[in-house]
């Protein structure tokens, strides 16, 4: 399984919730549609007044997760109407191959870790 991982922060809780309506509504849903796409998830820190998030996609294999972007393998998609909501965000994302897990995403093929 791939990990699809993005960073941003939200200034307010207002915001916050903002964005985790749109992601609801909109790009989670987007997602579900690709080939591949095994979830996503948004998770905060609180910093102060700030909320530090991150969004991580989950995706069958590499080729999978590169459905979801445009430009760059790497580059992230950040819609104009997110971009001004968003105190600040990656450009790029980061991904990472998962090497063994356990839990909501143990249904999933491993290399390693499997008895």
């Amino acid at each position: 399984m791939i990990i699809r991982s993005w960073r941003a922060v939200a200034g307010s809780d207002e915001v916050l919730a903002a964005y985790a309506r749109h992601l609801e509504t909109t790009t989670f849903v987007e997602m579900a549609r690709l080939p591949g796409h095994l979830g996503a998830t948004l998770a905060r820190k609180v910093r102060g007044t700030d909320n530090e998030l991150v969004v991580m996609s989950f995706w069958a294999d590499m080729a999978s997760a590169g459905h979801f972007g445009k430009g760059a393998f790497d580059d992230a998609v950040v819609k104009p109407s997110t971009q001004k909501l968003l105190r600040s965000f990656e450009l790029k994302v980061e991904y990472f191959e998962t090497v063994v897990s356990t839990g909501l995403v143990s249904g999933h093929d491993s290399p390693i870790g499997d008895e």
